[in-house]
C-alpha cells in the first residue's frame, strides 16, 4: 500500500526546500548580476518591487521546509530514539541543525538587512549611501552563507537517502 502521509510530507518538504534554496540561488546567480547592470533609478525601482516579496517569500518557504522536514524526520523515524539517533538519524539531525543555522542567519543578516535597505529606498533622497552599501554587503554575505549551507544540507539529504546508512 502507498504511504500517503509519508509521500505528502516528503513532497511538501522537498517542494518548499526547492522554493527556499532555489530563491536564494536565483538571487545569488541571477538577480545580483542583473541589478549590477542596471542604472541607479531602474535598480532602485526593481529593488523596491522585489524586497517586499523576498522578505515574505523566502522566510515562509524556509519555515515550511523546516516544519515539514521535522515532521518527516519524526514520521520516518517512527518516534523511535534508536532510529532517530542511529547514523541515519544523526545525518538528518545534522542537516536540521544546519538548516536552523541557515534560517537564523538568513533572517538576521539577510532579511533584516533587506528590510533596512527597503526603508532607505522609500526616502525621496537617500543620504545614507555608506550605510546602504554596508547593508547590501551584509545582505550579499547572508545569501552566500545560506546558499553554502543549503548545498551542504542537500548533500546530507542525498547521503540520508542512501540505503546503506540505514540498517
Amino acid at each position: 500500500m502507498v504511504d500517503i502521509i509519508g509521500f505528502v510530507v516528503r513532497f511538501l518538504h522537498i517542494a518548499f526546500g526547492i522554493a527556499w534554496i532555489g530563491a536564494v540561488m536565483y538571487g545569488v546567480g541571477v538577480l545580483r548580476r542583473a541589478l549590477a547592470r542596471m542604472d541607479a533609478p531602474d535598480r532602485k525601482a526593481t529593488m523596491r518591487a522585489l524586497i517586499p516579496v523576498v522578505t515574505r517569500y523566502v522566510p515562509g518557504a524556509g519555515a515550511m521546509t523546516i516544519l515539514f522536514g521535522a515532521i518527516l524526520y519524526l514520521y520516518l523515524g517512527q518516534l523511535d530514539p534508536r532510529q532517530l539517533l542511529d547514523l541515519w538519524g544523526l545525518v538528518l539531525l545534522t542537516a536540521l541543525a544546519l538548516t536552523l543555522a541557515a534560517f537564523g542567519l538568513g533572517m538576521v543578516l539577510g532579511i533584516g538587512s533587506a528590510k533596512r535597505i527597503f526603508r532607505h529606498l522609500q526616502e525621496q533622497t537617500c543620504t545614507h549611501g555608506p550605510e546602504v552599501g554596508a547593508l547590501q554587503k551584509r545582505f550579499n554575505l547572508a545569501q552566500f552563507i545560506v546558499l553554502g549551507l543549503g548545498i551542504a544540507i542537500i548533500a546530507l539529504m542525498v547521503v540520508a537517502t542512501e540505503g546503506h546508512i540505514r540498517g
